[in-house]
């Protein structure tokens, strides 16, 4: 390959996951007395919108030779690499190699033949030894895959029926199954009679029971619930769907049994990382035409800001996912932009949106990694800007999201997405680069006062009741103070004190409206 493997040995009072001083650069060097070797992982980065995933050694060489690629000088002596410029930020004609764990979501990691340096047993030219910790633990990571729209039924159905019900994953399925968790935006409930209509004018779309084979062909484990089809037979269906998920041991969010199980965070810990999803559905919340009982998520964003900004002060990671509203291009409307930056600059670590049918940008904002929409995954629109959409999987480390690697896709047959090939992906890539380029311009950011007042919402029938809860706490009890937001009728008083009742847990009799 040109240069070396290497194991640096340093000494046994190192601190942790640092850059690590080199001692040895022979791998046939013993290691010091009492010295345990541990992986220290290095990646190779791009651009965020690089075209290119991965390289061999034998390219990573000749980049190094030809002075492609930057690094810090301990970088280059731990890696024993010849000669060449400090690191500085890639460029779409240098690239640079950081430690692992200072990875961030705004860069492209570059996989060498086919090694990324966040997976489990990562190995390769870029993966040395020192004595000590080890940069990235194994232990430690958590990956999870967002996918797009998926909706098995019209003509994705009749290709299901045709050739198979796993068939659609045929391709993807084990990109998908590298992930620790895979999420699904399953925009359809299963119901016990359906006949799927094969008619690209069929609005009402259902899913036959045994088509669940196919989510978990996919490996998926987490079902997002914000779809605006998922009542189209009525709300006793996704009742029956959320208690097929569960009998699979799947999880879900953006929806449920009811409005306080629909809003509530899914919080999940997966190797020490305290994760949380959230979810809503925002066209639905504005058309008012969302009802309590078995439905999608009321979108209040007042409540949401104030979930991501509680959930991040308690440890918790958050991911939302939101079905905004719809487009037909790839530029996101402005309304969608401001609303995923607001929840970035909360505290999410990533902000996704799940209602694109086409595929819309992504990128990095308040440190947060913030995906516009990710167009298609399995549905049965083939054709011009509707058939290409992303897959992101998000890597997580002690709590940090450190990269984000995407699948682009393709459907074909009207209903199985296929990776694209490099020259289709660098074509989807020109097109999304465009559209960043046109993007809004940041608002400034919200200042949030120190109030005790919980923003939150409930429905009276399909009216949305806006309130502010204040948890008074002294030596004898602990109550509650409600504000309403827009409450005008008395009638309504008495179904907000059941609300606060049922969802913070305290005794109707104890709760004081003002």
């Amino acid at each position: 390959m040109g240069w070396p493997l290497v194991a640096v040995c340093v000494a046994l009072s190192c601190r942790g996951p640092t850059e690590p001083t080199t001692v040895a650069t022979s791998t046939r060097a013993p290691a010091a007395a009492g010295c345990i070797l541990s992986a220290y992982r290095y990646a190779l980065i791009a651009p965020l919108y690089s075209p290119v995933e991965d390289v061999t050694a034998a390219d990573l060489t000749a980049l190094l030779a030809n002075q492609r690629v930057g690094m810090s000088a301990a970088t280059r002596a731990a890696l024993a690499a010849p000669a060449g410029p400090p690191f500085a930020e890639p460029t779409a004609t240098q690239w640079a190699i950081v430690p692992a764990h200072e990875l961030a979501p705004d860069w492209q990691v570059i996989t060498v033949d086919g090694a990324h340096p966040l997976a489990p047993d990562a190995t390769g030219p870029l993966v040395t030894h020192i004595c000590g910790t080890p940069n990235i633990d194994p232990g430690a990571l958590t990956s999870v895959a967002m996918t797009g729209v998926t909706a098995m039924t019209r003509f994705t159905a009749q290709l299901m029926e045709t050739k198979g019900v796993t068939y659609p994953a045929r391709d993807v399925a084990g990109w998908l199954g590298e992930a620790d968790f895979v999420h699904a935006s399953n925009e359809v409930s299963f119901t016990e009679s359906c006949a799927p209509k094969f008619d690209p004018s069929e609005r009402s779309f259902c899913s036959r029971d045994n088509y669940i084979e196919l989510l978990a062909a996919l490996h998926v484990n987490i079902v997002e619930l914000t779809g605006s089809h998922l009542i189209d037979f009525g709300l006793r269906h996704l009742r029956r769907t959320i208690e097929m998920y569960e009998a699979r041991g799947w999880q879900f969010f953006g929806g449920g049994r009811d409005q306080i199980e629909a809003t509530r965070p899914l919080v999940i810990e997966h190797h020490g990382n305290k994760l949380a999803f959230l979810g809503c559905n925002v066209p639905r919340s504005e058309n008012t035409t969302i009802v309590n009982g078995p439905n999608v998520a009321f979108c209040d964003l007042e409540r949401l800001d104030w979930q991501v900004r509680d959930l991040r002060a308690r440890g918790f990671t958050p991911i939302v996912s939101i079905q905004h509203n719809e487009v037909k291009g790839h530029a996101p409307p402005h309304s969608l932009v401001h609303d995923f930056r607001r929840l970035a600059r909360a505290g999410a670590a990533a902000v996704l949106g799940s209602q694109a049918h086409v595929a819309h940008p992504f990128e990095v904002h308040a440190g947060a990694f913030v995906h516009f929409g990710l167009g298609n995954f399995i549905f049965d629109q083939p054709w011009g800007s509707t058939r290409d959409g992303i897959a992101d999987r998000l890597y997580f480390h002690k709590g940090a999201l450190l990269s984000v690697r995407r699948l682009y896709t393709r459907i074909e047959e009207r209903g199985r997405p296929r990776p694209l090939v490099d020259a289709e992906r660098a074509s989807f890539l020109r097109l999304l680069v465009d559209e960043v380029a046109a993007l809004p311009k940041p608002r400034k950011a919200r200042e949030h006062a120190a109030d005790p007042a919980i923003p939150d919402s409930f429905l009276v029938g399909k009216v949305p009741v806006f309130i502010w809860v204040t948890r008074l706490t002294d030596s004898a009890s602990v109550s509650m103070r409600v504000h309403p937001r827009g409450l005008r009728r008395k009638q309504l008083v008495a179904a907000t004190a059941e609300f606060v009742a049922t969802k913070y847990g305290i005794d109707r009799q104890r709760v004081t409206i003002r």
